[in-house]
């Protein structure tokens, strides 16, 4: 499959309509990611705008790995450098997860966010899919926001990621409560 309707430039801001073709990339990878992980992953995930049907996106897909402990993980970096994963500098903010990039810089495909089973971090990104999966008019406010700032910020992907996490932080907060709630 071409990866022509993936990839966009480090550092800014594109939205596409929703493409099914998002999930098969997802499976193409999940598969490579579970042959180097092998037992050490409890699960992968497509996560992000990709992965809710509808959804205006960035056209990279993010995957979510789950897996019982970081530190062990580490150990994977050099196959997943093989597979064109690169491991990106973690902020402290984020210690429970590992990030990497796929694509060079000028077209970036794939993010990949590795965390520990109930690290939070992981368990967030998940909780915001199906909330959005789930709540039509949520999901339609978060692609209002996207498309706004998109526009304003087209050559600013960090702002533009710094005034989205609001509305996400919000929504993840929403979820956690109505899990609770069950």
């Amino acid at each position: 499959m071409g990866n022509n309707m993936i990839g966009l430039k480090r550092g800014t801001v594109k939205l596409l309509k929703h493409n099914p073709r998002w999930d098969a990339s997802f499976e193409q990878e999940k598969k490579k990611l579970k042959k180097i992980f092998g037992r050490d992953v409890l699960d992968i995930q497509h996560v992000g705008s990709t992965s809710i049907s509808g959804m205006l996106a960035k056209p990279i897909i993010d995957i979510a790995v789950v897996v019982p402990s970081l530190k062990k993980t580490k150990r994977y970096v050099r196959a997943l450098k093989r597979a064109g994963y690169e491991l990106k500098n973690n902020d402290s903010r984020q210690a429970e997860r590992l990030f990497f990039t796929k694509g060079p810089e000028v077209r970036r495909t794939h993010y990949l966010h590795i965390g520990e089973i109930e690290g939070g971090y992981i368990d967030d990104m998940i909780l915001f899919r199906d909330y959005l999966r789930n709540h039509k008019r949520a999901a339609r406010k978060y692609a209002e926001l996207k498309k706004k700032l998109a526009e304003q910020y087209s050559e600013r992907r960090d702002i533009y990621a710094k005034k989205r996490k609001r509305f996400v932080n919000m929504i993840a907060k929403k979820a956690r409560k109505s899990l609770r709630q069950r």
